[in-house]
């Protein structure tokens, strides 16, 4: 947090001697620090619209965009640049924290590079540290502590009390401070001067014990604006006798500052180490007798690769009263930083902003139908099962405009996939989808709401085959809307080879869809015989699971026949997969595939209108269709050779309004003609023949054959138009 004052810097300098200087990889001006900084930054949020810089008028915050191509949109606050500043930001009034419902905000905090293990330039210490802070000070937007006529002190980190009055009295100290707030500091520099000397140039704060002592930068909370956050610490220097006695000493009074929920690390690079820091702070509101708590956790993501690891956490019971005094229910929240005679880079880019958006994500997967965890062991060939779930929790808006950028597991191919939400809409994904996904591209996702809460990515594929022991290291997926990002990350594992190779006797088989069908093929082993009595061969049918088969002791080594039930199989075609299992090793072989086509009989075509013009003669008369009819009818067969079909037709009264025609439609084949009626009649049957799959009805048809239609001889003239609905429909039928 802290000012640096000059006996301080003489012992540290003294310590430093003999040390091996700056360490390489960290830079040694804030500059360069700030462009490092802007050049990794990992993905956050657009600021626009969230945040403000505080109008203080001693504040030098500002929001930049990030330089790495690979966090596009990302926007950073820059809180301090350099020495002796105070920098804020804080949430606009749309986007203030609920102390009523549990908030969540993820962010990523960078402190620069000058943890000062490892310098003897002062000019590359840290100073001072930055805090995440709740409040509802009178003029939010301007809040800051009152420096007086004193240039910014670094140990207030620019929220809590200004002690530099050398007094004894907390609640002045508090007064100065930002008020109505609640504060989790980030310090990066020690302030432990008990020195009365140095009692009014705000040193002290991190002499406190209250937590045990402090031996480096650390995280820490209290209320700034509290006077018992602050302890006035009285002592003597000098003219103490042997019995404890001031015979002439100097009396005085130093201040220390209350730590609470500390977090610290074990040296100066703990914060200002040039790196990413994630941090995840979560409220949980007051229920019942139980008390609203704020957890934090810090380093709980790593910075290259976004994966998810412990870090450290802790927590402090909270008051909303004391930050919310007139129950408002809301509190301005931001960031807040202050340098001294030290400075630093102090950066922050945020992924989730309470009570906008609160998201989660979660990854799992599972190999041959066993779940897969961190460090296990996967056989080459088996099928994967890959499933993300996005959660919309709660917030004021939806998520919106949510990329899914998977990550899949290097060595396993997907090919199928669906999106379902929790609206009940699905998505199936494409050939185009299903080729991003496996070059590492995103999918775009519908908008996530109250009522569309959730989005599950469903993925299948398989373990690809490889030669030796792999090892798969643990991938990371995001899910980047333009007012939240969550990550998910699936576990590592390795994958072990496998000599079995399945070879199926046919790739393309037709069938009746009436009987079983049978398909045979062949397991070997590139380093053995195989055993028949070991071998199971698993089997998907248009992704249905089929009952497995056993190979036969009685068949030759490694040989199988798979019945594929009629029952199973579908008109058109049929895929199915098939894989060897060794049932002693848990071995697998590649997917054999088959396409069964199961002959199909339908309508290739139905269209067009039937037109009909006729000269009355008195006389009932059968009447062509005229050069208007466009009428098309063809038929599709791709059953076996012999099989038969018959065409029946029914027919509505011609009408024009309510005005019947005297006359009807009727269908001619031949010499056979056949009255239609609203009950379906036969009007055509056909044998296959195998020479052609496709019948074109109304192609043979001739001027005096096809559909008619028989006019009645009192028949009147009439310039209405007369219609009819005909009905087409064909039956599967047997030879007479």
């Amino acid at each position: 947090m802290k000012r640096r004052i000059g006996w301080l810097a003489v012992g540290v300098t003294a310590l430093l001697l003999g040390l091996s200087g700056i360490q390489p990889g960290y830079a040694a001006s804030d500059k360069l620090d700030l462009e490092s900084g802007l050049n990794t930054v990992p993905q956050g949020l657009s600021l626009s619209g969230y945040f403000k810089a505080g109008t203080s008028s001693n504040n030098d915050a500002q929001v930049v965009d990030g330089t790495n191509s690979d966090s596009p949109n990302t926007q950073v606050v820059e809180l301090t640049t350099g020495g002796s500043q105070v920098g804020s930001i804080w949430s606009q009034p749309d986007f203030k924290f609920n102390l009523g419902e549990k908030q969540v905000a993820s962010m990523w905090l960078n402190f620069g590079s000058k943890g000062y293990i490892g310098t003897t330039n002062q000019n590359d210490l840290p100073g001072d540290g930055m805090a995440l802070v709740l409040q509802n000070a009178s003029d939010a937007m301007a809040a800051t502590p009152n420096f007086g006529t004193n240039s910014p002190y670094g140990e207030t980190l620019g929220v809590w009390g200004v002690a530099n009055t050398g007094g004894t009295d907390a609640s002045a100290i508090a007064k100065t401070a930002i008020q109505n707030s609640w504060a989790l500091e980030f310090d990066s520099y020690l302030n432990q001067s008990t020195a009365l000397a140095d009692a009014k140039n705000a040193a002290s704060f991190d002499a406190d014990t209250t937590g045990g002592k402090l031996t480096a930068p650390h995280l820490a909370a209290n209320y700034p604006g509290q006077p018992s956050t602050y302890t006035p610490v009285t002592k003597t220097e000098g003219g103490i006798d042997i019995f404890g006695h001031n015979v002439g000493g100097t009396t005085g009074t130093y201040i220390q500052m209350v730590h609470k929920g500390v977090i610290q690390g074990s040296n100066f690079k703990f914060l200002s180490d040039g790196a990413w820091h994630h941090l995840t702070l979560t409220y949980t509101p007051k229920s019942g007798t139980t008390s609203a708590k704020m957890t934090y956790t810090f380093n709980d993501k790593d910075p290259a690769t976004g994966a998810s690891q412990p870090g450290q956490t802790n927590s402090m019971d909270v008051d909303p009263s004391i930050i919310d005094p007139d129950n408002t229910g809301k509190a301005t929240w931001g960031f807040t930083g202050a340098t001294g005679t030290y400075s630093e880079a102090n950066m922050v880019a945020f992924e989730q902003i309470p009570n906008l958006v609160n998201a989660t994500a979660t990854a799992d997967l599972t190999a041959n139908g066993q779940a897969v965890s961190d460090g296990d062991t996967v056989k080459a060939n088996a099928p994967v099962n890959l499933t993300y779930n996005a959660t919309y929790d709660s917030g004021t808006a939806d998520w919106q405009d949510i990329q899914a950028d998977l990550k899949i597991p290097a060595h396993l191919t997907i090919t199928k996939g669906v999106v379902t939400y929790g609206n009940g809409e699905s998505t199936t994904l494409g050939a185009a989808d299903l080729t991003a996904i496996n070059q590492g591209n995103g999918v775009g996702l519908k908008d996530l709401s109250k009522t569309n809460p959730t989005a599950k990515i469903s993925l299948t594929g398989t373990v690809d085959s490889v030669t030796s022991t792999t090892t798969v290291p643990a991938t990371v997926s995001e899910f980047k809307g333009s007012n939240a990002i969550v990550q998910a990350t699936l576990p590592g594992f390795s994958i072990t080879p496998s000599t079995l190779h399945l070879a199926t006797d046919q790739t393309t088989l037709t069938a009746d869809g009436t009987t079983a069908v049978p398909v045979t093929g062949t397991v070997t082993d590139s380093v053995g015989a195989v055993t028949n009595s070991h071998l199971t061969i698993h089997g998907t049918l248009n992704d249905a699971k089929l009952a497995d088969t056993a190979l036969s002791t009685s068949d030759a080594a490694g040989k199988f026949t798979v019945s594929v039930p009629a029952d199973k199989l579908q008109p058109g075609a049929n895929v199915l997969d098939l894989t060897a299992e060794d049932q002693t090793t848990g071995a697998l072989s590649n997917v054999g595939e088959v396409v069964i086509t199961v002959g199909e009989l339908k309508f290739q075509s139905v269209s067009g209108t039937a037109a009909y013009q006729a000269r009355l003669t008195g006389s009932r008369q059968l009447v062509a269709r005229d050069s208007a009819s466009d009428l098309s009818i063809v038929i599709q067969d791709t059953r076996a050779k012999g099989n038969h079909w018959q065409l029946t037709a029914a027919a509505t009264p011609l009408m024009a309004g309510s005005d019947p025609l005297a006359g009807r439609l009727v269908y001619v084949d031949g010499s056979q003609q056949t009255t239609l009626s609203t009950a379906a009649a036969p009007v055509m049957t056909h044998t296959d023949d195998g020479d052609s799959a496709t019948t074109d009805v109304t192609g043979d048809w001739t001027a005096n054959q096809g559909l008619l239609l028989d006019l009645d001889g009192d028949a009147r003239q009439s310039t209405a138009t007369y219609s009819s609905q005909v009905t087409w429909a064909l039956i599967n039928s047997v030879a007479s």
